[in-house]
């Protein structure tokens, strides 16, 4: 069932709670997959950039991956299509460094993480969320936090070429 932008699940509706246990495991997600620059304009990422971040969970896999990161510029277009049967969200947060003393490596890292949308993996379209949703189990965002949110959303660019807009 496709929904609009004024139809929102209940809190405690299972893709809440999916998306309450996604938040968590997002906190400190590496980014040493991705190449270290902005899969669109080819900018090498530095410590605190913001970055719009694909994340994505194929149904028999425990943990999130991250697909590629984009600069957080509203030019810079995002995943149009979603594939059935992945967990796949757009979040935002910055980019931050983790190290290792022991082997004296370091790698980047998705800092304060904000989900600005997902894909149900019965779905292939993307559902936006509203500032208020809740970022972690029981934690109401912030006036900060949805402001974030609000400006990180106008910043994304995704649409159906059919439509011309996103379908919520």
């Amino acid at each position: 069932m496709a929904m609009s932008r004024d139809q929102h699940p209940e809190v405690g509706s299972p893709s809440t709670l999916q998306l309450t246990k996604a938040t968590t495991s997002l906190v400190q997600l590496s980014l040493a997959s991705t190449s270290g620059a902005c899969q669109h304009c080819g900018r090498s990422f530095t410590e605190g950039d913001e970055v719009v971040v694909y994340v994505f969970k194929p149904a028999d896999q425990q943990a999130h991956e991250v697909g590629h990161c984009v600069c957080a510029h509203d030019e810079h277009r995002q995943q149009e299509v979603f594939t059935l049967g992945v967990h796949e969200l757009l979040v935002t947060g910055r980019v931050g460094m983790a190290s290792d003393a022991t082997t004296q490596s370091t790698w980047p890292i998705l800092v304060k993480p904000v989900p600005l949308g997902v894909s149900a993996p019965a779905t292939t379209t993307i559902r936006w969320l509203p500032p208020e949703t809740p970022l972690t189990e029981e934690v109401t965002p912030t006036a900060a936090q949805r402001q974030r949110r609000r400006e990180a959303r106008a910043q994304v660019t995704v649409s159906d070429p059919l439509t011309g807009e996103g379908d919520d």
